[in-house]
């Protein structure tokens, strides 16, 4: 198959009708999405504080804003929020759920989930770092199509089986590539963002607003700058 052919396959594949979710679903996934996210957020600012009262009173700010999201109409926050940055992503919902699920199973059982120990395997993957410069790379490309920089639209292609079809194959290539599954690498929250996707098409119906949202990009920006430092550090 020739350059050209394949451009006008690509093409063909874009103008197809793309699958949607259903739109009556859409306000209560935007406030779930931003209850969750806001929440994992100034959850882990407030962390920063050295004083357990500014601790405190950071993840009651976090609780409390979490539920003014979780309000519909314009009386709550995910309405201006889904304003400027609509829904929030299905990755950025299942990493800010499991990191309060981590919170929450660390603060009850602490002796037999250690954040520490948890953190550090973590930065160890090579699959994260791996994952973090894939999103990174992805949303630069998504910027680009934005301004009509590309010679196709790459975000209408996220709504072709195809692009979800090699969403399924990054997802799995830590363990086929190593033959093993690998449990700090976020394959299985990549897994489960693409399971609930395929069968809800949430949130708009493509792919690339699945796995990735401005706030997410900005996210793996302070992630792989943190990630050098300490690198640098050592």
């Amino acid at each position: 198959m020739s350059l050209l052919d394949s451009f006008l396959w690509l093409r063909l594949v874009q103008d197809a009708a793309p699958l949607l979710p259903q739109p009556g679903y859409l306000p209560v996934l935007r406030q779930a999405g931003w209850a969750l996210v806001l929440a994992a957020l100034l959850g882990a600012g407030a962390l920063l504080f050295n004083t357990r009262r500014l601790r405190d009173a950071g993840g009651l700010l976090a609780w409390t804003m979490a539920l003014w999201a979780c309000i519909p109409g314009t009386w709550g926050l995910s309405y201006w929020l889904g304003l400027a940055f609509q829904t929030p992503s299905l990755m950025a919902m299942a990493l800010s759920l499991h990191y309060l699920w981590q919170r929450l199973a660390q603060r009850k059982w602490p002796h037999t989930v250690q954040a520490s120990s948890l953190i550090s395997s973590t930065q160890r993957s090579p699959w994260l770092y791996r994952y973090a410069v894939l999103g990174v790379v992805l949303g630069c490309l998504l910027l680009l199509d934005t301004f009509a920089y590309l010679p196709v639209s790459l975000y209408a292609w996220g709504f072709s089986p195809l692009a979800y079809a090699l969403c399924l194959l990054l997802a799995l290539a830590p363990w086929v590539l190593g033959a093993r599954w690998s449990q700090t690498a976020p394959s299985p929250a990549l897994l489960f963002v693409l399971a609930v996707f395929g069968l809800t098409r949430w949130p708009t119906g493509n792919v690339w607003d699945a796995v990735l949202d401005p706030w997410l990009f900005v996210g793996l920006h302070i992630y792989l700058v943190a990630r050098y430092r300490a690198h640098r550090r050592e």
